[in-house]
């Protein structure tokens, strides 16, 4: 992965045009939050999902991605010494990223390994073992990669998209979406808490399987299912993700077919992005997609 990519990405982690401070507001507390899209090809591209648990507060039973809440820790100064990843001049790949940036890109990576098992960004393997002790706050994940005497590398978690929980819900993030590569082959395991299920899959069994019901999902998971189902690669997953694009805004359905906050998602260029029945919300992606025939949603 070319790291000037990296750089152009980085720039475009967020929609300059909408900041957090201008999002609706309900009264509910918008969180920031990261989710990281794993893909591989086992040997065709496929992607880690897993199912949450039916007690959780948020999206309960629900297929998504790894993923949850920044919490202060991630976006600690200190992390600053544990990066490695140079960019083009042999220098700090990560020279001039907020504080916010990091955080999120280090909560992607933490998230992973609470939730599923799974390195990001470390072939460090030690780094595994200390998965139960972060996940409980025993110790931080700064500490632990500290004490194993590794290194993140956060060049290759690059920022894709960003979607907003709309008013009305329970709880609300303002969530970045990340592709990454697995740091090291290990079997994704459930935690058994966040998530009682997880598995690899190719994005558009993915797709089938919510049609036929055989899965929950909401608009964003699918709307990363989509994209990815364009592709044939993890490498020209990251490739397009180095490229990037303008960010675009996502459009639904207003009464979905497959129950309450699961619609397809159209994006500009796609048929009937303006669609009657379409409405625009806030869901933007910046990932350079595939070329496609005429005709192709």
């Amino acid at each position: 992965m070319g790291s000037v990519g990296y750089r152009r990405a980085a720039m475009k982690h967020l929609p300059d045009e909408v900041s957090a401070a201008d999002l609706p507001d309900d009264g509910v507390p918008i969180q920031p939050a990261a989710t990281v899209v794993i893909v591989d090809d086992r040997p065709d591209l496929q992607v880690v999902m897993m199912r949450r648990s039916a007690a959780s507060s948020f999206v309960a039973d629900h297929t998504v991605f790894p993923g949850g809440r920044v919490e202060d820790a991630d976006s600690d100064p200190a992390w600053r010494s544990r990066l490695s990843g140079p960019d083009e001049r042999g220098t700090d790949a990560l020279h001039g990223l907020t504080d916010s940036g990091l955080g999120h890109r280090v909560a992607a990576v933490r998230e992973t390994l609470e939730e599923v098992g799974l390195l990001v960004g470390t072939d460090v393997v030690q780094l595994a073992q200390c998965r139960r002790e972060i996940e409980q706050g025993e110790v931080t994940l700064l500490n632990a990669v500290a004490a194993t005497g590794g290194r993140l590398d956060l060049s290759g978690v690059m920022p894709v998209a960003r979607w907003v929980t709309p008013p009305g819900s329970n709880k609300r993030y303002d969530t970045h979406f990340f592709v990454a590569r697995p740091g090291v082959e290990l079997e994704p395991v459930a935690d058994g808490r966040e998530a009682v299920e997880v598995g690899w899959i190719r994005p558009a069994d993915a797709l089938r399987r919510w049609k036929a019901g055989d899965l929950t999902m909401i608009s964003p998971t699918v709307s990363m299912l989509q994209l990815l189902a364009e592709f044939t690669s993890a490498e020209d997953v990251m490739a397009a993700a180095v490229d990037g694009s303008d960010p675009v805004q996502a459009r639904v359905l207003l009464n979905p077919p497959y129950g309450p906050g699961a619609s397809p998602v159209w994006w500009p260029g796609d048929a009937g992005y303006t669609a009657d029945g379409t409405a625009s919300v806030m869901g933007w992606m910046w990932l350079s997609r595939p070329e496609r025939s005429e005709g192709s949603t």
